[in-house]
């Protein structure tokens, strides 16, 4: 079974190669703190068209997005709708909601 974080790791890295998704973070700088109540917390960070997956906290996220391992592979993966999600309390967001939703719309443009 994928964990959250390699699934993660896998879309930044397909945004990382795609030139036109890139462009769309020139001036972003913003991070995201994942907080699965059944496993190990891990963080994205957005700096300037660089973006880094790690393990453990980060200080002062823009959103931290709480929701099961699995269905956070699920909304990474595109077999979830983080929507959906949300407003059946299976995924919450503490933070800018506005930011989150940005990032999921990134991370479904890197599926395509």
């Amino acid at each position: 079974m994928s964990t959250p974080i390699d699934v993660l790791r896998q879309l930044v890295e397909r945004v990382s190669s795609d030139p036109n998704l890139l462009a769309n973070l020139t001036k972003s700088e913003k991070s995201f703190q994942f907080r699965p109540p059944d496993g190990q917390p891990f963080f994205l960070a957005i700096k300037r068209q660089s973006l880094e997956v790690s393990g453990g906290e980060v200080p002062n996220p823009t959103a931290t997005i709480i929701a099961s391992s699995q269905d956070l592979v699920d909304v990474f993966s595109g077999k979830a709708d983080p929507s959906k999600l949300f407003f059946s309390g299976k995924l919450r967001v503490q933070g800018n909601v506005l930011e989150a939703q940005e990032l999921a719309r990134l991370l479904g443009t890197a599926r395509s």
